[in-house]
């Protein structure tokens, strides 16, 4: 999914719980967008600056550094194997006690084993298995494109009018 749509979707989800804590809503944000900045920032700006005549389908199996990047932090960032490693150094820090934004992370690795059909498909267990989903649609398909920012759009619209309403007749 685009990088737009995870951060809205995360945001929903994060809306109720952290409706006024504006500071660990963005948190979960930023860890909803987190996996695709780290691996795609770097071959984005390249190819934005030295693309001509390519894109970035075409440059992508590029043996440049950037797209090499691409690709290989893209298994670790989105790897559930990952994201659990990170979760258990996180509640040792804590001493037992969860960062719920960081979940964020889990809910983008969660849409994109059903939105990477083809295109950087997710190995969401990464080191130990190569698997990935092939039946997933993606997200890039026009249909799926104008159902998802309907539904996300239809979500605000609630989230900004009939939630918020409810709030002041209490």
């Amino acid at each position: 999914m685009d990088i737009f749509a995870h951060a809205l979707w995360t945001n929903v989800v994060y809306y109720k719980n952290y409706k006024n804590n504006l500071k660990d809503r963005l948190w979960a944000v930023f860890f909803g967008i987190m996996p695709d900045l780290i691996s795609f920032v770097p071959a984005t700006l390249y190819a934005f600056f030295h693309s001509g005549k390519d894109n970035f389908v075409n440059m992508s199996n590029s043996q440049l550094w950037v797209f090499t990047w691409a690709r290989e932090s893209y298994n670790i960032t989105h790897s559930l194997v990952t994201l659990a490693l990170v979760i258990a150094v996180v509640l040792a820090i804590r001493k037992g006690k969860m960062y719920w934004p960081l979940l964020g992370w889990g809910l983008h690795i969660g849409i994109d084993i059903f939105t990477h059909p083809s295109f950087y498909q997710t190995p969401f267990l990464y080191p130990l298995s190569g698997f990935k989903n092939n039946y997933a649609i993606s997200w890039s398909e026009p249909v799926f494109m104008l159902v998802n920012y309907t539904a996300i759009a239809v979500l605000y619209i609630l989230i900004f009018t009939v939630w918020r309403r409810k709030k002041q007749f209490r």
